[in-house]
């Protein structure tokens, strides 16, 4: 993974959707030092009891259910955190379902 170079930094909130909040990414969020804390309880669509997750890394926002109808779930992390979120990306590529990360890099003075 390339590293950002030193004083280089997203300028904007990152987002990242992923399918279903799994267990190993709970686990991963607590390694590197985020939160891992429980929304609720509620029932799926068969009926079955389920719980509500929620991850949060640094400054950013919790994360949330979508209440679409889709059932999944967007993760926020800060523009400061953006080799967190790209790591994000690549250990759970299969999970994710869209996300706005870009291309460009602004350089702070």
């Amino acid at each position: 993974m390339m590293q950002l170079p030193p004083g280089c930094r997203v300028s904007y909130q990152i987002w990242i959707d992923v399918d279903r909040l799994t267990d190993d990414m709970s686990e991963w969020f607590t390694l590197i030092g985020g939160t891992v804390s429980i929304r609720g309880y509620g029932h799926n669509i068969r009926g079955k009891e389920t719980v509500y997750k929620s991850v949060q890394y640094g400054q950013a926002k919790p994360s949330y259910h979508r209440q679409d109808g889709t059932g999944h779930v967007k993760i926020n992390f800060n523009g400061n955190d953006v080799a967190t979120a790209s790591m994000f990306l690549i250990k759970f590529s299969t999970h994710i379902v869209a996300h706005n990360m870009k291309q460009e890099l602004e350089l702070v003075k």
